[in-house]
């Protein structure tokens, strides 16, 4: 996993460095302000699940896990909907710098499909 998270800081820096060069800075910081929100949250969950996989004590941990993921969807929820009802990010630029997760597994699933599908032929 730990490829998995330094392939996110490139496509992180791919596209924060790709929106500084073609959009306004606002919009480029929008950018970077949801790739940090995403890269947190995918670091996040990485330790939530590892700790469920690895437990101290058996009992209710399948409880405190999916606690754990609705307090933190509730806590991003309500610092997306502030940034943008304040005005401090735009919508667009949001969007994408929080596909940064999205972009890098979508990517490692195509490589991963593509080196099987090398090794079966």
């Amino acid at each position: 996993m730990r490829g998995l998270w330094w392939a996110n800081l490139i496509t992180f820096g791919v596209l924060s460095g790709g929106a500084f060069i073609l959009v306004s800075w606002h919009s480029a910081l929008s950018v970077v302000v949801g790739g940090a929100i995403a890269l947190i949250n995918y670091r996040l969950l990485q330790r939530t699940v590892c700790r469920a996989l690895l437990p101290k004590e058996k009992e209710g941990v399948l409880k405190k896990v999916l606690a754990k993921y609705y307090l933190r969807f509730l806590a991003t929820a309500v610092v997306l909907f502030f940034l943008v009802r304040q005005g401090m990010v735009e919508p667009l630029g949001l969007l994408v710098g929080l596909s940064v997760v999205v972009l890098t597994i979508f990517a490692w699933g195509i490589r991963q499909a593509l080196r099987l599908r090398k090794e079966a032929f």
